[in-house]
């Protein structure tokens, strides 16, 4: 029996559904990428945008006309509450996980594996801070930490299959431990994964500024965590930045990002920027230029603003019309580019810690610690393993490495 997963949105949707993948294949299920081979599909929808609506929705009616066994859940499923059909199920987030109770075990299967190198644990759910822009909290509810217990037997699993990197991932890591006793926080959190674990590195997915102290930029510094951080900025107006509800202002903001390059001068940090913001002007998007421009960022998200149901911002006047919005994202997402050129430009001749990911056109790809994505020249190596290699020349989006010594 097969099974096919659509799989949309953030990291959490990936980590779900990369858990799912998990049990289905000890239940004896196969998963495939070709849906029409599939006896079910899996749907993990999303609507944090209005176009990641318009594709949930798209899906799932063709999940209708398919013929096939549907299993629909995610943010759409919260906000647009589809209806059931003869072929389609439908689950809410808070019982999303009970999806795989509906698959039976009937060739059970001792070999644990998923289809990717790079394995995403989700260690929390939720947010409480409701940015006037953001229609997450509404859909996904309060925080809720996952017990350190449960999230180290997840790991344990995947390394059981060979992973050496695990991607920490939730709605907001930052609030890690809200809701559990103990003072538990994120930074307890990782101090207890680099103890009483061992075989990986460990990346952060994205993580919010006012998240970030000097215990956490100590902790950082073990060489099994990824120099790598993704650190939402959103606007460089504080005007804006204040409509948005944010927790900082841009002065804020840079301080933190230049202590963080203070301790580690080549880590890679990425940022989200939202534009046409209602009511932002020319002058509020030229504060976000500069503001960009005095960082150094090694790549840019950049997201035109998406009235979403329930959020404030929805109800703003002012609202800025959609060619406006395209041209300042365009001019943001050139800027982005030169920035990631620039960033991959500067490991030339440097060693970097690469993963192995998979081989196409004769070249493998991997992902290095510090988020460079390389494609090594040798012809036999292990997908999954993490070598030590040389940057021997770049592009605008790669780098081109060897092994060191050609081991």
């Amino acid at each position: 029996m097969k099974v096919s997963f659509f799989t949309y949105g953030c990291k959490v949707n990936q980590a779900e559904s990369q858990k799912w993948e998990k049990f289905l294949k000890l239940r004896g299920y196969t998963v495939t990428t070709n849906p029409e081979e599939a006896d079910f599909w899996i749907i993990n929808t999303c609507a944090v945008t209005h176009k990641a609506e318009v594709q949930s929705r798209q899906i799932i009616e063709k999940a209708k006309k398919s013929g096939k066994k549907v299993y629909v859940t995610g943010c759409f499923v919260e906000l647009c509450k589809p209806k059931e059909t003869e072929n389609l199920k439908v689950f809410l987030n808070f019982e999303k996980d009970s999806i795989i109770n509906n698959f039976e075990s009937f060739n059970k299967n001792n070999t644990l594996n998923i289809s990717r190198h790079r394995a995403i644990v989700k260690i929390q759910d939720g947010c409480n801070h409701f940015c006037s822009y953001c229609i997450v909290p509404y859909l996904r509810g309060k925080p809720r930490s996952y017990k350190l217990e449960d999230i180290i037997e997840e790991i344990n699993d995947y390394l059981s299959m060979g992973i050496k990197e695990i991607i920490l991932s939730g709605i907001n890591i930052g609030l890690y431990g809200i809701d559990l006793e103990d003072n538990v926080n994120l930074n307890t959190l990782l101090k207890q994964l680099l103890k009483q674990t061992t075989g990986f590195r460990i990346r952060l997915s994205s993580i919010e500024v006012n998240h970030i102290d000097e215990e956490f930029l100590e902790i950082i510094s073990d060489s099994r965590i990824c120099k790598h951080l993704h650190i939402p900025l959103q606007h460089g107006s504080d005007r804006i930045l204040n409509l948005m509800n944010r927790a900082y202002n841009s002065n804020q903001f840079l301080n933190i990002i230049e202590k963080i390059f203070k301790f580690y001068p080549d880590i890679s940090i990425g940022t989200d920027v939202i534009v046409g913001f209602p009511s932002e002007t020319d002058e509020d998007f030229k504060k976000t230029l500069q503001l960009i421009e005095r960082i150094g960022f090694s790549y840019l998200h950049v997201f035109s603003f998406s009235k979403r149901p329930f959020t404030k911002a929805s109800q703003m006047p002012e609202q800025i019309p959609e060619n406006i919005k395209k041209d300042r994202a365009n001019y943001l997402i050139k800027i982005g580019k030169d920035k990631k050129s620039k960033y991959i430009k500067k490991f030339l001749g440097s060693e970097l810690d690469v993963i192995v990911e998979n081989k196409k056109n004769g070249f493998y790809s991997g992902t290095s610690d510090n988020y460079i994505k390389c494609f090594i020249t040798n012809s036999k190596l292990s997908e999954g393993d993490i070598l030590k290699v040389i940057v021997n020349s770049v592009d605008d989006e790669h780098a081109f490495v060897s092994l060191i010594n050609n081991k």
